[in-house]
């Protein structure tokens, strides 16, 4: 009985041990290894049968009339709160800018395979190489380097800063509307979805930034400015959207994925900000006023609104 004793002993004092290591090897700061403490059943996971619903074929014989317009989603409006939120990853919930960053998984940079390309411009022939998505994703700027002793400035250093998903503040996107006269109807396709984000350019005594990139607008320090990351072919990212729930604010019991918010059922608000034409401009560069530049977007959205009845033959 005695030596069952000291067993029993000798096993919880190892058991002990390595449960109480630290962080050279610990196990106490592990994630366990189980579903999240989300629901009250088992819950199949929505990626294991989600695929996009296809298009209804088409001909390009049956199509009559297309058009071209570009909208913007303003994530700060309360309708498209639901792609914004969580900023964080809350168990099975994603935001719309976290399954975009994780399709295009950036933590891994040299990896190629398997991952969401993103491409230099709206027609998605040119792919952006992976080094130069990773370098987008972030900024750097030169600050001085103070000796923590004598409190002198002893050089320069190199500071930098990761972008979050959470700085995605709006997203342009690049739709065909186009009247198919099989149906009967007019129709719609997203083509190109192009994330836009937000950060704060910090104050740097030295006024040295990087301010290299393209597709920033310009750079006040301490003002907010705005970076474009690229084009996204928005048929090569609905898989990733298919398999993404979307937290439903009317029923939770009820499967919602971002492909079937975006590209279905189009719960969001926007705004067009340019239409085909032959200058290839936007509405801004021909009309100055914000208040003018809604009517102006409002006037083409009654277009596309009245057409599908106006194509009508009698």
């Amino acid at each position: 009985m005695k030596k069952l004793g000291f067993l029993l002993l000798g096993i919880f004092a190892v058991t002990f041990a390595f449960a109480q290591e630290d962080e050279d090897g610990s196990t106490m700061n592990q994630p366990i290894n189980r579903a999240p403490a989300e629901y009250a059943w088992e819950q199949v996971d929505v990626g294991d049968f989600s695929d996009p619903i296809p298009y209804a074929p088409i001909r390009q014989a049956d199509v009559m009339y297309y058009y071209t317009i570009w909208r913007t989603i303003d994530l700060r409006e309360k309708v498209n709160h639901v792609l914004y939120f969580p900023t964080e990853v809350r168990g099975t919930w994603k935001s719309l800018a976290q399954t975009i960053f994780d399709a295009v998984d950036m933590l891994n940079p040299e990896k190629s395979e398997g991952t969401l390309p993103i491409y230099t411009d709206d027609m998605c022939l040119m792919p952006t190489p992976r080094e130069d998505i990773a370098s987008t994703l972030s900024v750097s700027y030169t600050t001085p380097d103070i000796d923590i002793e004598t409190g002198e400035v002893i050089g320069d250093k190199e500071v930098f800063i990761q972008f979050e998903p959470k700085q995605i503040v709006s997203y342009n996107i690049k739709e065909i509307w186009y009247f198919d006269k099989q149906t009967s109807t007019l129709k719609y396709q997203i083509m190109t979805l192009e994330p836009i984000l937000e950060y704060i350019r910090p104050n740097t005594s030295t006024n040295i930034f990087d301010d290299d990139q393209d597709q920033d607008e310009e750079a006040v320090e301490g003002k907010p400015t705005k970076r474009r990351i690229g084009y996204i072919y928005y048929p090569e990212l609905r898989p990733y959207l298919a398999k993404q729930e979307v937290f439903n604010v009317k029923n939770n019991a009820q499967r919602l994925s971002f492909d079937d918010l975006l590209t279905w059922k189009r719960e969001f608000s926007s705004l067009i900000y340019k239409e085909a034409n032959r200058y290839d401009r936007e509405i801004a560069d021909y009309i100055a006023n914000s208040r003018d530049q809604r009517l102006e977007s409002e006037r083409i959205t009654n277009e596309l609104r009245t057409l599908e009845s106006d194509l009508w033959e009698f």
